[in-house]
């Protein structure tokens, strides 16, 4: 025998298959040309000695995993459903002569051949597309683009081996399906299935809760420390509920729709609820894969989108002012005034002008908050009882001063502005020590304190210092080293371009220096500089590396999801054309094949899209709550971004329904 006849074989095998196999090495191409761009960009010497690079580098490698990972899922999954086209093909051969050694030969030179294509397919065009994706990165996070173009070994070497393993991986799993199989099973295996599905209750039930309760977390989770713990609960929750109903919950819905006998017999849902019906727990895990993967593209472009359109809200929430200077370890009056002096000294140096200013100190302490009751405690194995909270505390003479009024306190009084979490109490224990509400400060806003909102976070006006420091001395003899110090923070507006407000700040930190040269460690000035421009850049970069990393994932999620629904359309079509063939022999016009197919695949195929807009719609609260964790207080500013990303994905996925449908009714109607 000719050694090149399994190869020829093989060939040929492919060429006759090319409706199956082009979109599956197309796919494969696909993944490979990311999985090499979010490698390169990871290990790329030019973006790594930019600002920020630590950041995209660390959004970049968390994007390999997650590529990797769904490129084993996926290429098994699909792989499949050729495999299941392909059994009744294996099994004629073995009929009509060839051994399974035979038939294994053959299927490696194929694994072989879709091998080496998808994988250089894939490298050249991740090589191609690198310089593109760079330039778009660089764009999003408003950083420099360097001249060049390079080639990543790393990210060759990456591809090559994964892919190969991978393929290797699918080529054993395929040949275990072939040897376990005789020659009779084979022939008939894209037949099986057609016993009609018992219905699961207890499966269907369990999807009901399992969706109930993950939708309740996320809808009820008021705390985003809470959220961030819960939200994989919550994910794995509708992912399972998700599968339960659409494998045990769509056939007792189709059973119901059956009993309906208005609705049943009639020609195109009499055709298409019995059809699927018979074919649904394979069509279940399809469709709920095609759910899951739209869900997975809806979440993560519409956060990563909003996040990126919100910066100057984040920004402008965290640094209000254009300058913002934080002394901390309990700075003494003589250091404050001699960082306000270097502060002016380096404002004038630079030739800029000071605007407009507020300065404060303030102490946060952290407290156990359960009703008017506040606990300041060290939590050790057990937690003690309450919501974890924050108070910033000032003093009334600073808060007069602030507001320009000139209110009165007792030594037991206090006022209160809540940022986030409970009021209406009359009172605060604190410790033991009973402090009355004398007034709730509405609308009171000041520079610096509304940046946390991990916490429920309480603004506490006492009446003097000593009241100030007997609460600090509670939480120091409670927390021990851990306390918190008195934070001394100025806020200013400084006239003057970026690079001037930068230079003023590189001077103030020389001087800062020059200042703690001779003195002890303790004594030093600790002094934190924040430019806000500067700022806005750091964040620019990191928001706009999770939109490129968000869109990038999208877009390979989406690829996978119009891959399923083609082979879903394809699968279906072969298995339908027999049937519709013996329909149109007793009676049925062309026309009312075509009207039953089309109820058919509208149930379908747009029953996962429908089912991922409710699992977003669910998620908004859990993901907005998320969001706050970034500093974006812009609720309708994500809700906007939601609606934008699931209406255009909405219209793609509709133009690929069109598509694949034609490639269905194509096979449906091709002549024997």
């Amino acid at each position: 025998m000719n050694k090149f006849f399994y190869g020829k074989l093989a060939f040929g095998n492919l060429r006759k298959n090319g409706r199956l196999y082009l979109p599956y090495i197309l796919a494969a191409m696909g993944i490979g040309a990311m999985y090499y761009i979010i490698v390169a960009l990871t290990g790329d010497e030019g973006i790594s000695k930019m600002p920020g690079a630590s950041d995209l580098k660390i959004i970049m490698g968390l994007g390999c995993v997650v590529i990797l990972i769904f490129a084993v899922i996926f290429l098994f999954y699909t792989n499949s459903f050729l495999m299941k086209r392909r059994k009744k093909e294996f099994g004629l051969f073995h009929i009509l002569g060839m051994e399974k050694k035979h038939i294994g030969k053959m299927m490696f030179w194929e694994t072989c051949m879709v091998g080496v294509l998808s994988i250089a397919g894939g490298l050249a065009g991740g090589i191609l597309l690198y310089k593109l994706m760079v330039l778009v990165l660089l764009r999003i996070t408003g950083l420099e683009v360097p001249f060049g173009f390079s080639i990543s070994s790393a990210g060759i070497a990456n591809v090559a081996v994964c892919f190969a393993v991978v393929f290797g991986a699918t080529l054993v799993y395929n040949l275990f399906q072939v040897q376990k199989t005789n020659a009779i099973e084979l022939l008939h295996s894209a037949s099986q299935g057609e016993k009609e599905p018992r219905t699961r209750w207890i499966l269907a039930i369990l999807g009901v809760l399992a969706l109930g309760l993950g939708y309740w977390i996320a809808i009820v989770t008021e705390n985003p420390v809470d959220a961030l713990l819960l939200f994989f609960v919550a994910v794995l929750l509708v992912v399972f509920g998700t599968y339960f109903l659409f494998t045990a919950g769509s056939i007792a819905v189709l059973k119901m729709m059956r009993k309906n006998k208005k609705y049943f017999y009639r020609t195109k849902h009499f055709i298409s609820v019995s059809g699927m019906i018979y074919r649904m727990k394979q069509n279940a895990v399809g469709l709920a894969n095609i759910c899951i993967l739209s869900t997975m593209v809806l979440v993560m472009v519409s956060g990563t989108v909003a996040l990126y359109a919100g910066v100057d809200d984040i920004v402008n929430t965290r640094y209000p002012r254009d300058f913002a200077l934080t002394g901390y370890n309990n700075m003494s009056e003589e250091e404050k005034e001699a960082l306000k002096g270097m502060f002016q000294q380096a404002v004038e140096e630079s030739g800029l002008a000071v605007e407009d200013s507020v300065e404060y100190s303030s102490l946060a302490v952290t407290v156990w908050k359960s009703g008017e009751n506040m606990l300041i405690e060290k939590s050790g194995t057990v937690s003690p009882e309450g919501k974890l909270s924050v108070l910033e505390l000032i003093t009334l003479e600073e808060y007069n001063q602030l507001t320009n009024q000139q209110k009165e306190l007792k030594e037991d009084e206090i006022l209160v502005s809540v940022r986030q979490g409970e009021e209406g109490e009359q009172a605060y224990c604190i410790n033991g020590k009973n402090f009355r509400i004398k007034e709730y400060l509405e609308d009171f806003e000041l520079e610096g304190l509304d940046s946390n909102v991990v916490y429920d976070g309480y603004f506490v006006v006492v009446r003097d210092a000593q009241v100030f420091d007997a609460l600090k001395e509670m939480q120091k003899e409670a927390y021990g080293n851990r306390a918190s110090s008195v934070n001394y923070s100025m806020y200013a507006d400084i006239s003057g371009t970026e690079e001037q407000l930068k230079e003023c700040a590189g001077r103030l930190e020389g001087l800062i220096e020059a200042y703690n040269q001779g003195k002890g460690e303790e004594e030093h000035l600790r002094v934190r500089i924040d430019v806000k421009e500067v700022q806005r850049e750091g964040f620019m970069i990191f928001c706009g590396g999770f939109l490129f990393l968000g869109i990038f994932l999208g877009f390979v999620f989406l690829m996978a999801t119009v891959l399923i629904i083609y082979y879903k359309q394809i699968s279906e079509g072969y298995e339908d054309k027999e049937r519709f063939e013996i329909m149109q022999k007793v009676g049925m016009s062309p026309r009312e094949v075509k009207a039953s197919i089309h109820s058919q695949i509208l149930k379908v195929f747009f029953l996962p899209l429908v089912m991922a807009g409710v699992h977003v719609t669910m998620a908004f609260p859990m993901m907005n709550r998320l969001l706050l964790m970034f500093n974006m207080k812009n609720p309708e500013l994500f809700a906007a971004c939601t609606v934008a990303v699931v209406g255009i994905f909405a219209v793609i996925y509709g133009i690929v329904f069109g598509i694949t449908a034609r490639a269905y009714y194509r096979i449906v109607g091709e002549k024997r």
